[in-house]
C-alpha cells in the first residue's frame, strides 16, 4: 500500500509538465556540461609533471585555452538553460501549427535578460554561469507560460495570414504581440524591484542565503546544516558549493591553517571541521559523493541507459566533477534522488566525524586540490593511510545508501516504460502508414523511449544480442515444406519482445535499415548454410527488404559476398517486397528488380492484392513470387469480392508461372477453399508459428521432408 502510494506520489511529480520540461531543458545542456566539465578537469588535474608539460608546450597562457571553451560552455550554462528549458516547456504544451516554439525559447531568454542589471558593460559570466541557474529556470518557466498565455487568447494576439512562402514569416508574426506583453511584464516587474531598491536579483538572494551561517561557528551542527544547505540547493539547480563559498572561506578555510600552524609549532592540531574534511570524506566525486551513485547505478542498473551516463562521468567523477551527473541523469528536482542526495553526504559528515573524534583517523593537516582523486585525498589530507581508508569505508557506505534508491528508480521506469511501450506500439500503425519521421522527433515520453530503443537497437544490431530471426514454414498441397520466410525479433533485455512493426518503423527514422538488413541477410543466409548441410538443399529461404535499403546499391554486393561466403544456389533464395514499393513504375525500381534477377535471386511480392497497383502490373514485372494479402485469406469465407480477387490473381500468376503464396492461412476451411481457388502453397498459424531455428529444424524432420 505505502509502496503504491510511494510510486503514485513519484509518477506525478515526474510526469508533471513542468518538472519534466525543466528536466529535458537540463539534459539538452549535457553536451556543454561535459565539455566545460572536461575544460575545468585539465586546468586542474593535480599532477606537477602533466602542469609542467603543458607549460612548456603552450607557455604560461597555457590554461587560458580551456578556460576559453569553460566560458562558452559551462559559464554560460544560466543562459543555455533559460532558452532549453523554455523551449521544453512551450513543446510540451503547444497547441497552434501558427506557434512556434523556438519563438518562446528566444522570448523566456530575453526576459531573462530584461530582468538582470542595466548597468552591465561585459557579459557578467558570474550571473550567467552555474550562479544564475535558479532565477534562469524560474524565469524560463515564468516567460513561456505568460507567452503561451498570452497567445493563447484573442484578445492579446492579431492574427496575421500573410502570402510569404516561408511558414515561419507567419508564426513570427503571429507571435508579435504576445512577445510584447511577456517583455513588458517583466519590464515592469525589474522596475519594481528597482523602486524597493533591488538592482541585481542575484546579489539579494545571494545575500540572504550567506546570511543565515553568519552567526554560525565551526562545530558539528553548523557541518551539517552547511553540508545540507550546499544539496538543497544542488537538487534545486543551484551550484551549492559557488553559493556558500563565503561560508568556506568564513569558517573552514581558517581552521585547516591552524591546525597546519598547530604542526608547524610541534603541537596537535585539533580543528575537525576544514574545507579539505569535506573534499576528502563528503565530496567525493562531486557534492551528493555522487561517486558513491555512480557506483550504485553500476551495481545495480548496469543494463540501463543511465548507466551510460554513469560510465562516461567516471573520468570526471575521479577528480570531483560531476556535472554530468546531476544535470545528465538529472539529480537536479529528481524526486528519485532528492532523499539519498540529502542523506548520503550528511551520513558521510556524520561518520567522518565520529572516526576523528575517536582518533581512528587524524585531521585533517594537508592543503589538497579538491579535484585529488579519491583515495589519494584521503592519504594526503591526513599524512595517513588511515584518510585513505576512511574514504573507502564512505565510497561503500554511501554506495549503499543510493542502491534501493537507484533500484526503485529502475523498477519505475520499467513499469512506465512497458506503458509506454504499449503507446508507441499503438502509434506505430499510424506512423508506417505515413511514411514519415513522427516517432523519433516527438518530445513526449512516446518520442524519448523509442530514442531510447534506437540507440539499444543499434547496439545491439553491432554486438549480435537481443535479434534473432525465425522461420514460418511455406508448405504446398501434399504437406510437404517448400520453403520459409524469416522474420526479425528483438528480445530487448529490459522490455521483452518488441513487436517488429515497432521494430521497423524505428530503424527506418533512425536510418539503420542498412546495418539491421545486413544482419538479416547474414543471419538468416548462414541459417540456410546449416539447412544445406543437414541436407534440406531444397528449400527457399525469403527475407524481406525494406523500402530504404532496396534503395541501397550495397545490397546487391552484400547479397553476392554471402552467397560466395556459404556456397548458395541463389535460385534458393527469395527477397520479398510489398507490393507498393515493388510495383513503383519507375526506372529506378526496374533497375534493382532487374538485378536480383541477374544474380539469380528469386522475387516475391508480399501483401499483394490490397494495395494502390493494378494486376496488370503482373505482365510487365518478372516475379517469381506473389503473396496473398493477409486480410483477403482471413475474408475468403465470407466475402465474394475477396474470392473474386484471389480467383483474378491465381488466373493471372498461373500464366505467368508464378507461384502464389497464401499468408496468414489460419483453418482448415481456409485452405480448403485456396485450394479450390486453384492456390498451391500456404503459410499461417494451420501449419505453424513462426520458428526458432532448432524448433524448424524438428518440424523438417517431422513433416518428412525430403533430403539430398
Amino acid at each position: 500500500m505505502v509502496k503504491d502510494l510511494l510510486s503514485t506520489i513519484i509518477y506525478k511529480a515526474s510526469s508533471n509538465v513542468t518538472m519534466t520540461a525543466i528536466r529535458n531543458g537540463l539534459v539538452c545542456m549535457m553536451p556543454l556540461m561535459i565539455v566545460g566539465s572536461f575544460a575545468v578537469l585539465i586546468n586542474n588535474i593535480p599532477l606537477n609533471s602533466f602542469q609542467e608539460l603543458m607549460l612548456a608546450i603552450f607557455g604560461e597562457g597555457w590554461k587560458d585555452l580551456a578556460g576559453a571553451v569553460y566560458n562558452g560552455t559551462s559559464r554560460m550554462m544560466s543562459l543555455g538553460a533559460a532558452f532549453s528549458v523554455s523551449h521544453a516547456v512551450a513543446r510540451a504544451r503547444k497547441f497552434s501549427d501558427q506557434f512556434n516554439p523556438l519563438i518562446a525559447a528566444l522570448v523566456s531568454l530575453g526576459c531573462l535578460v530584461t530582468l538582470s542589471p542595466t548597468s552591465w558593460d561585459a557579459l557578467p559570466f558570474g550571473e550567467i554561469g552555474p550562479r544564475g541557474l535558479f532565477l534562469a529556470i524560474i524565469v524560463s518557466i515564468t516567460a513561456s507560460t505568460l507567452f503561451l498565455f498570452f497567445f493563447r487568447y484573442k484578445l492579446f494576439r492579431t492574427r496575421i495570414f500573410s502570402d510569404a512562402a516561408n511558414p515561419l514569416v507567419m508564426q513570427a508574426l503571429a507571435a508579435l504581440e504576445p512577445a510584447s506583453w511577456t517583455f513588458l511584464t517583466f519590464a515592469l516587474a525589474r522596475h519594481i524591484f528597482s523602486l524597493w531598491g533591488v538592482n541585481d536579483l542575484h546579489a539579494l538572494v545571494y545575500g540572504l542565503l550567506q546570511g543565515v551561517f553568519e552567526s554560525f561557528e565551526s562545530g558539528l551542527t553548523s557541518a551539517l546544516l552547511f553540508v545540507l544547505s550546499v544539496h538543497l540547493f544542488w537538487l534545486c539547480g543551484l551550484h551549492g558549493s559557488n553559493i556558500l563559498e563565503t561560508v568556506t572561506q568564513q569558517l573552514w578555510v581558517p581552521n585547516l591553517a591552524k591546525n597546519i600552524a598547530a604542526v608547524q609549532a610541534g603541537g596537535i592540531p585539533s580543528e575537525i571541521f576544514t574545507k579539505q574534511f569535506f573534499d576528502v570524506y563528503v565530496i567525493m566525486g562531486g557534492s551528493g559523493a555522487t561517486f558513491c551513485l555512480i557506483a550504485a547505478i553500476l551495481a545495480a542498473a548496469r543494463r540501463s541507459n543511465t548507466s551510460k551516463i554513469a560510465k562516461i562521468s567516471i573520468p570526471l567523477a575521479l577528480f570531483n566533477i560531476n556535472e554530468t551527473m546531476i544535470y545528465g541523469i538529472p539529480i537536479v528536482f529528481s524526486p528519485f534522488y532528492l532523499v539519498p542526495f540529502l542523506l548520503t553526504p550528511m551520513t558521510l559528515t556524520l561518520v567522518s566525524y565520529i572516526a576523528t573524534v575517536l582518533g581512528l583517523v587524524p585531521v585533517t593537516t594537508g592543503d589538497v586540490a579538491w579535484t585529488t582523486p579519491v583515495i589519494l585525498g584521503g592519504y594526503a589530507a591526513t599524512g595517513s593511510w588511515r584518510g585513505a581508508a576512511l574514504q573507502v569505508v564512505n565510497l561503500v557506505l554511501g554506495t549503499a545508501i543510493y542502491l534501493p534508491f537507484v533500484k526503485m528508480n529502475e523498477t519505475f521506469k520499467e513499469e512506465r516504460n512497458q506503458k509506454v511501450l504499449e503507446k508507441l506500439t499503438r502509434q506505430v500503425n499510424y506512423v508506417d502508414n505515413r511514411r514519415v519521421p513522427l516517432i523519433l522527433n516527438r518530445p513526449d515520453e512516446v518520442g524519448s523511449l523509442a530514442r531510447v530503443l534506437a540507440s539499444d537497437l543499434m547496439d545491439n544490431a553491432s554486438d549480435d544480442k537481443g535479434l534473432y530471426l525465425v522461420f514460418q514454414p511455406q508448405v504446398n498441397n501434399t504437406g510437404r515444406v517448400i520453403g520459409c520466410e524469416a522474420l526479425l525479433r528483438w528480445r530487448h533485455e529490459k522490455f521483452g519482445i518488441i513487436p517488429p512493426p515497432t521494430t521497423i518503423v524505428i530503424s527506418e527514422e533512425a536510418k539503420l535499415d542498412d546495418l539491421l538488413n545486413k544482419w538479416i541477410f547474414e543471419t538468416a543466409l548462414r541459417y540456410q548454410k546449416g539447412l544445406n548441410d543437414l541436407g534440406y538443399a531444397d528449400l527457399v529461404m525469403s527475407v524481406n527488404i525494406s523500402p530504404l535499403q532496396l534503395r541501397n546499391p550495397e545490397i546487391m554486393s552484400v547479397l553476392r559476398r554471402l552467397i560466395r561466403k556459404y556456397k548458395l544456389d541463389p535460385d534458393k533464395i527469395e527477397v520479398e517486397l510489398t507490393e507498393n514499393i515493388a510495383f513503383d513504375d519507375t526506372k529506378e525500381s526496374r533497375e534493382v528488380m532487374e538485378r536480383f534477377k541477374k544474380m539469380g535471386v528469386r522475387i516475391a511480392i508480399d501483401d499483394f492484392g490490397m494495395g494502390h497497383t493494378s494486376l496488370l502490373y503482373l505482365r510487365s514485372f518478372d516475379v517469381d513470387t506473389v503473396k496473398l494479402d493477409g486480410s483477403l485469406v482471413q475474408d475468403i469465407l465470407t466475402d465474394q469480392s475477396s474470392v473474386d480477387i484471389v480467383k483474378s490473381i491465381i488466373s493471372l500468376c498461373d500464366n505467368r508461372n508464378m507461384h502464389v503464396v497464401a499468408e496468414v492461412v489460419e483453418t482448415k476451411e481456409q485452405k480448403d477453399k485456396l485450394k479450390s481457388l486453384g492456390c498451391h502453397y500456404y503459410q499461417g498459424y494451420y501449419y505453424s508459428r513462426p520458428l526458432e531455428i532448432n524448433n524448424f529444424v524438428q518440424f523438417l524432420e517431422s513433416h518428412d521432408c525430403e533430403k539430398k
